[in-house]
């Protein structure tokens, strides 16, 4: 059985349709305006990545990012109906060949953990694991009190102020300063003396009730407790979700030890070297 790659055309909805089932349920958060956000932001080339079909029909689809010589797989998955039959390692080589002909030396991924299949799969792809990491959620702590804000607005579109304060290595593709200043606007809180902050956090409204922490870290326990503090002085109707969160460190530490935290999910980042 043998599908048909077609490069570019990818939409929102092939990427929903390839990853429904017991994993991610609906998809229902794979909406246009995360496409178009998560396009933008992450360095998603529609051109070279990939769409795949059977007999007319739609059987999976995968974005490709590239950032100089790395490539990121933002998305991949087989529609539901067309699984078990032996196309997802096919369409994973495809996926990888494309990356490498566009000049990449590495592809970069996350999984999520219990995705125990796609583990298995990515593995015998040749990719190996570089860590695990974790996303955060907390959900609204109360009403806000207008004399509790904390938080600064900052130009996101200034790349170099972004860079400035995050921490490098980046945790993983998505929280890279590139992609953060992508985000703007955003606000940034800071813990310590404002020439050279402790503890930092960039955090994105989407609506009235929901805030994203775009990235964040800290130098020592006591920071990242102040910077915890100041979260939760900012947004404190706001449902906060932080995404990948090394298990390890001043920040995920102090995260651990607040009952207002929990672990939402956990992720492998894995990596192919194509050198």
């Amino acid at each position: 059985m043998t599908s048909t790659l077609t490069l570019g055309g990818v939409t929102a909805d092939d990427v929903k349709a390839s990853f429904r089932g017991e994993i991610y349920g609906a998809a229902g958060g794979m909406t246009d305006d995360w496409f178009r956000d998560h396009v933008r932001r992450n360095d998603v080339d529609l051109t070279r990545s990939l769409r795949w079909s059977l007999d007319g029909a739609l059987c999976g689809a995968a974005l490709l990012a590239f950032r100089g010589e790395r490539a990121w797989v933002g998305a991949f998955g087989v529609v539901p109906e067309f699984r078990g039959r032996g196309l997802a390692s096919r369409h994973l080589d495809e996926t990888v060949a494309v990356a490498r002909d566009a000049g990449a030396t590495s592809v970069e991924l996350e999984v999520l953990s219990h995705n125990s299949a796609a583990i298995r799969l990515y593995e015998r792809g040749g990719f190996s694991h570089l860590g695990e990491i974790v996303v955060w959620s907390r959900a609204p702590a109360g009403r806000r009190s207008p004399a509790k804000r904390a938080a600064a607005a900052v130009d996101g579109n200034d790349l170099a102020a972004v860079t400035a304060l995050a921490r490098t290595p980046s945790t993983c593709w998505q929280r890279e300063p590139r992609g953060v200043a992508a985000a703007a606007p955003f606000e940034t809180l800071v813990s310590g003396a404002a020439e050279a902050p402790r503890a930092y956090a960039f955090v994105r409204r989407r609506r009235t009730s929901e805030a994203t922490l775009l990235d964040a870290g800290a130098s020592d326990p006591a920071s990242a407790n102040a910077l915890l503090d100041a979260l939760d002085a900012t947004y404190v109707a706001e449902t906060l979700m932080f995404v990948n969160e090394p298990p390890h460190g001043p920040l995920h530490d102090a995260l651990l030890a607040r009952e207002s935290w929990r672990e939402f999910a956990r992720q492998h980042r894995m990596r192919i070297d194509l050198r």
